[in-house]
């Protein structure tokens, strides 16, 4: 018999609505009375695994139009289903199911599933039978405000607690940025750290920052950077974050870009600009730029960081840390258990260092 796809695809489509929640949440459009009633009434139900399985269901029921709300969806059980969604979702460090493994199996969902009529199940009866009479559209807002809930259960123990102001100086920050920029991590550590440094800086302002995944941007996901900073909906500036020398052959790529997407200036931060004969001197960096044809920022990483610590408060320098490490938990974003380890272990090092300093 083959495999029920809806099943597969409600637990991919749950998880990509709740990491579309976390850490650069989407607006959600205000919910409606019921949305809330029903919203209320499956966060509060004292059992993980018929919470978790509720939340399965509704994103079931949009995918598989012809359920009807009774019976337990066949191939519920198993690695496609109730584990896989338990398993991300522990991964993600989110605790909405408390960590359970399984809800099918916790809710002697075994043998022939026929034999399940939910809607006579005390513990499913009533709100699958609210959630049934919502027309697709207050179904599909109420997945989402559900999934804005389970993605506020994330749990994230952060690196840097708070501290004494003078472990976070100018001297003592830029230490650890220097050697965060020399983390090997294919440029996420390195993207992750500026966006982070960004969205705490540009905030005072009132722009927004919005980072993507370091080999994602670009034409896969018709972004205009690696980072992108709004003003509200507009797009006012795009970043590119580099630790590798290619980008000097990109140059025209990126003046299509500034002109597919109408920006005045496009900001370049990349490695070792201070020490390439090209670019360290601002003479030889007008000559290498101005056939471009376009205002083109090349900033040092390094030198941008030192900024940001000279710029930013020491409990702004701490929120940027942490956020540093909520992209790198992002499953959108990174997810790399290698990547988050030596992250914590620089950060770890560094918090040591200036005890004993």
């Amino acid at each position: 018999m083959s495999r029920n796809e809806c099943v597969g695809q409600a637990v991919l489509d749950l998880l990509k609505e709740v990491d579309g929640q976390s850490p650069q949440p989407t607006p959600l459009p205000a919910p409606t009375r019921r949305v809330t009633q029903i919203i209320g009434e499956i966060t509060s139900y004292p059992s993980a695994s018929v919470r978790l399985a509720l939340a399965y269901l509704l994103f079931y029921s949009l995918r598989d139009k012809s359920w009807d709300f009774k019976g337990v969806p066949i191939g519920t059980r198993g690695q496609y289903g109730d584990k896989k969604l338990a398993e991300e979702l522990t991964r993600r460090r989110m605790t909405f199911h408390s960590c359970i493994t399984a809800f099918g199996e916790n809710l002697g969902w075994k043998g022939n599933v026929k034999n399940f009529d939910l809607s006579s199940d005390p513990r499913f009866s009533s709100p699958l039978g609210k959630i049934s009479k919502l027309p697709l559209n207050e179904r599909k807002l109420l997945a989402r405000h559900l999934a804005f809930r389970i993605a506020e259960t994330r749990t994230t123990p952060k690196p840097v607690p708070p501290l004494d102001p003078s472990v976070l100086s100018f001297a003592r920050a830029s230490l650890l940025f220097e050697r965060l920029l020399a983390a090997p991590s294919s440029g996420h550590v390195q993207q992750f750290l500026v966006a982070a440094l960004l969205l705490v800086h540009r905030r005072r302002l009132g722009l927004s920052i919005h980072t993507h995944h370091p080999h994602a941007a670009d034409k896969f996901d018709g972004a205009a950077g690696d980072i992108e900073e709004r003003n509200g909906p507009m797009l006012v500036r795009a970043y590119e974050v580099t630790v590798r020398p290619d980008w000097k052959n990109r140059l025209n790529a990126f003046r299509q870009k500034m002109e597919s997407f109408g920006l005045t200036k496009y900001v370049i931060l990349a490695a070792n600009v201070r020490s390439d004969h090209e670019l360290r001197e601002p003479a030889e960096m007008l000559k290498f730029l101005e056939p471009v044809g376009k205002d083109i920022a090349v900033l040092d990483i390094a030198e941008f960081c030192r900024f940001m610590a000279m710029e930013l408060t020491a409990e702004e320098l701490r929120e940027a840390i942490n956020k540093t490490d909520d992209y790198l938990f992002s499953p959108e974003l990174c997810g790399v258990p290698e990547y988050q380890t030596r992250f914590h272990g620089i950060v770890s090092k560094w918090l040591s260092d200036a005890a004993t300093g």
